[in-house]
């Protein structure tokens, strides 16, 4: 199992995000979430409304539907 991991620290102004993706759905799940969680969280609605804790369950959910 291979873990994969976003340390950003420059989102947005005061905004960081720190994740670590488990590689329990493959060392391929894991990267491919490192690589777009971000893009895909910055372009949701909810966090350019500033609903961060929605926008996070959004994202995640939207890299179900990606993987898919």
């Amino acid at each position: 199992m291979e873990d994969a991991h976003i340390c950003q620290t420059d989102i947005e102004k005061d905004i960081h995000l720190f994740a670590v993706f488990d590689g329990h759905g493959g060392s391929e799940v894991a990267k491919f979430c490192e690589k777009y969680f971000v893009k895909e969280l910055i372009g949701n609605k909810n966090f350019k409304e500033k609903n961060y804790s929605e926008a996070l369950k959004e994202t995640f959910l939207k890299m179900d539907e990606l993987l898919l």
